[in-house]
């Protein structure tokens, strides 16, 4: 299943078959590929995965995704990948939940099919289907099949409803792959975080129905301080294996939804993400544990950065637009606006990419704008919230030729951490930010 060493080689050539790829100088092809030296290919259903932030190899959203590190190369962002709230609705009560506060209804079936028709239009080569529980839908297959080749669809579970009938329905529809919570190997943990006996159960049973129908299958671990440093992931790495899995993604805790007035003790610490930064890099460097994408890891300075608002954007379920599934800041409404002018808007706010992410440097802004509903506002936010990052870009658009608010041709003033991997000194942000705690 895993592919390393030759064969893993051997895979990064066939790229190069992408006519869009062969547009791109080689000396930037070989710079993204020993970024992505820790990466452990994966091949599911006649194709090749990178990891879950990637279209899979061969196919057209590939090729999308090629066109848009073009552009990107000369000084213009597309957007990589949308996630989509088909619903509010959810059977579960997760300690975490970043849905929390959120008003309105769910959008109708045609407003979601007008929504994904124009995101294709702009590229996306990503479409995450999230919720609330988006199994609650009725139509979901509908949605699926709104979504074509242009982009990979990507579900986002707690595992509540995906029978081996639902698969079945889903699989038909055009789903690309399945993504189950799952925060414990301990069935009594996993089940108090979610907030419902029998969770855990559900989870497993869920992940069993995603592998016999050939979806690439991923468990997300929500990785708090207890499960870091326990001694909880050799456990869970062993499940994971267990169950068959194709990619453990590792997020963690978000000052968002009911977490937005958290404790920051709930809040993982530098020394902590550094240790999901090993973590990532020891299990892709082996061939017999289970491959892991950990947020910490991909979304350093020292890799991809912070995209929201930049390359990726968040639609909830009543059609507001934000930079990112955490980041309670709407700027626009699909069912009032067209897409292609609310990523507009977002992306003059977001003008290049972060080196840190955005929620963790605002959080204290949006404490003090909150007024009990969620979204807010970009309007209430704009002068309180550090929207344009001036301490140099992440490593990979350095690689692809940016590097200030000029675009890709001026030098940067501040080119990076030191440490290759590792986040630079704060550099006083002027905000209270989870960095700085």
């Amino acid at each position: 299943m895993y592919l390393t060493k030759l064969a893993k080689e051997v895979e990064w050539l066939k790229t190069l078959r992408v006519p869009e790829m062969r547009r791109l100088p080689l000396r930037t092809l070989w710079r993204i590929r020993r970024m992505l030296k820790d990466e452990k290919l994966v091949r599911v259903d006649g194709k090749v995965m990178i990891n879950s932030f990637l279209p899979p190899v061969p196919s057209e959203a590939f090729r999308g995704l090629a066109r848009g590190l073009h552009a990107l190369t000369q000084g213009r962002a597309v957007p990589v990948s949308t996630y989509v709230a088909v619903t509010n609705a959810c059977p579960y009560r997760c300690w975490h939940c970043s849905r929390e506060f959120r008003v309105g209804s769910d959008m109708p079936l045609g407003t979601m099919l007008g929504a994904i028709r124009e995101l294709q239009a702009l590229g996306v080569s990503i479409i995450g289907l999230t919720g609330g529980e988006p199994l609650v839908r009725k139509d979901l297959e509908q949605i699926v099949a709104g979504i074509d080749e242009r982009s990979v669809s990507i579900l986002f579970t707690s595992g509540a409803g995906l029978t081996p009938g639902r698969a079945r329905a889903l699989k038909r529809a055009g789903l690309f792959g399945v993504a189950v919570s799952l925060d414990h190997y301990e069935p009594g943990i996993h089940d108090a975080r979610r907030g419902r006996p029998g969770a855990f159960e559900t989870a497993l049973n869920a992940i069993r129905a995603s592998k016999r129908m050939g979806f690439y299958t991923m468990l997300q671990l929500v990785a708090t301080r207890d499960v870091i440093e326990g001694g909880s992931i050799p456990r869970y790495l062993a499940l994971a294996q267990e169950l068959g899995v194709h990619e453990i993604r590792v997020l963690e805790p978000m000052p968002a939804g009911r977490l937005l007035h958290g404790d920051p003790s709930c809040f993982l610490k530098p020394h902590e993400r550094q240790e999901l930064h090993r973590l990532h890099q020891r299990t892709n460097r082996s061939r017999r544990l289970p491959k892991v994408c950990a947020f910490a890891y991909v979304e350093d300075a020292g890799m991809f950065g912070c995209g929201a608002g930049f390359q990726h954007m968040y639609i909830d379920a009543a059609g507001n637009v934000c930079p990112c599934d955490f980041t309670p800041i709407s700027f626009g409404n699909v069912r009032h606006e067209s897409v292609q002018a609310v990523w507009q808007r977002l992306n003059e706010a977001f003008a290049r990419p972060r080196r840190r992410c955005f929620l963790l440097e605002n959080a204290a802004a949006l404490r003090r704008q909150f007024d009990g509903t969620l979204p807010i506002p970009y309007e209430e936010l704009k002068d309180s919230c550090r929207f344009r990052c001036r301490d140099g870009v992440p490593r990979y658009y350095r690689e692809l030729g940016w590097r200030t608010e000029g675009g890709t041709r001026q030098k940067s003033k501040v080119e990076g951490s030191k440490v290759e991997g590792r986040e630079a000194p704060c550099r006083g942000c002027e905000v209270d930010c989870f960095y700085c705690l």
